[in-house]
Parts: C-alpha cells; sequence; structure tokens
C-alpha cells in the first residue's frame, strides 16, 4: 500500500514535469507579441508546476497517513490546481491584449497561495496523524510484550488458584488501552515494574507475592484505563 501511494507520488511527478515541456511548446508555437500580460501568466504557471512537483514530492514520504486536508487527498487537490492554473494562464494570453495586470496578478496570486497553504497544511497534517499513529503502534507493542510475558507466566503455572489470577492480569493488560500521555507515564513505569517483580516471584515459587502483586497490576491497569477515558 505505502509503495503503490509512494510510486503514484512519483508518476504525479513526472507527469507534471512533462505537462511542463508541452505547455511551453504550445504557448510558444501558439503565441507571440509576449507583453507582460503573458509573461506573468506563463510565470505563474511555472511557479505552479514547480510548486506542485516539489509539493508532491514531499508527500511522497513513506507513511501509513495519506497527505489531505478536510479530506481531500493533496495528490488530487495538486491534479485540481494545475488543471484551474493552466486555464487561467490560457485565458489571460488569449486576452493580454486588453487584460489587466493587476486582474491578471492578482487572480493568479491567489490560486498560488492557495496551493501553498493547502499543500503545507496538509502535509503538517499528515506527520502529526503519522506521530500519534506511530506511538499508538509502540505503546501497542510494549503492551502485548508484557501480556506475552504474563502469559508465559500464566503456561508454565501449575497452582490452579495463581494461574487464574495470571491470567485476569494477562487479559488486562492484552486488552487495556494503548494510547498514553503524562497523566499515565507513571503508573506505565509502575506496570513495566510489577510485572519484571511479578517473573521474580512466580520464577521463586512465592505464591503470597505473586497474587499480591497480580492484584496490583490489575489495579494500576484498570486505573489507567479510567484516567485514559477522563482525558479523551
Amino acid at each position: 500500500m505505502k509503495s503503490s501511494k509512494t510510486k503514484n507520488y512519483f508518476l504525479t511527478a513526472i507527469i507534471y514535469a512533462a505537462v511542463f515541456a508541452i505547455y511551453n511548446l504550445l504557448v510558444f508555437l501558439i503565441f507571440n507579441n509576449y507583453n507582460n500580460i503573458f509573461w506573468i501568466s506563463y510565470g505563474f504557471m511555472t511557479a505552479s508546476l514547480i510548486a506542485n512537483i516539489i509539493i508532491i514530492l514531499i508527500a511522497s514520504k513513506k507513511t501509513d497517513v495519506e497527505a489531505a486536508f478536510f479530506g481531500i487527498p493533496l495528490i488530487s487537490f495538486s491534479v485540481f490546481h494545475v488543471i484551474a492554473e493552466f486555464f487561467a494562464s490560457i485565458v489571460f494570453m488569449i486576452f493580454r491584449a486588453n487584460a489587466s495586470v493587476k486582474l491578471t496578478i492578482f487572480i493568479q496570486a491567489i490560486l498560488f497561495l492557495i496551493l501553498v497553504i493547502f499543500g503545507a497544511l496538509a502535509v503538517i497534517s499528515r506527520d502529526a496523524v503519522q506521530t500519534v499513529s506511530d506511538t499508538v503502534k509502540q505503546n501497542a507493542f510494549q503492551i502485548k510484550s508484557l501480556a506475552v510475558d504474563v502469559e508465559l507466566l500464566e503456561s508454565d503455572c501449575m497452582d490452579a488458584e495463581l494461574k487464574t489470577q495470571l491470567h485476569k492480569t494477562r487479559e488486562a493488560i492484552q486488552y487495556s488501552d494503548p494510547m498514553t500521555n503524562e497523566s499515565v507515564a507513571q503508573l506505565d513505569e509502575m506496570i513495566k515494574g510489577k510485572v519484571s517483580e511479578l517473573k521474580y516471584f512466580c520464577q521463586s515459587n512465592n505464591k503470597a507475592e505473586a497474587l499480591q502483586t497480580c492484584f496490583r497490576l490489575q489495579a494500576f491497569v484498570k486505573e489507567r484505563n479510567a484516567k485514559l477515558m477522563i482525558s479523551k
């Protein structure tokens, strides 16, 4: 999926480069009498294509999250923008003898600024969401790792009572909220520490302490989930 999205971005960038070459052939073969309106329109179209290629290449970074803004994929908006700027520049070139310099600059500058702002916000939003996604993945892995540690203790345990509590502890950890924040940072460390203690007590056949550690771990996980629920 990631490689497919990256490929699409690079193909789009290559297509834009080809479009720029074709655009140059068309405007310089069709038009003559290159006045200020012509060069202003040509400059904005050139800047638009270069900006789009740069934005597309930046957005091609391999991530789980697609660059988008208000649900519109950046690559789709980029295509719409190129079409809009192409149309605007051609129209101004056709009517270059009567068009206003101020109007030419104003309309195409607005189109260009929309592209820059949209592109920047889309990439920033993508990176922010990706950071959250990476954090969730990392925390989910850590939780899964702790749950596996308790599961191994459960499978080796021969005492029925302790085995039951180890099973409850393992489920509590496994199905706990993978999110985290500052309000539960201390609890996260305490849970990790208690799992290490639980390993020691089980391996040294200290049933009483192992049971108490199971109860504490279940309480810590419950408290952690409650605090996360409040903070959302």
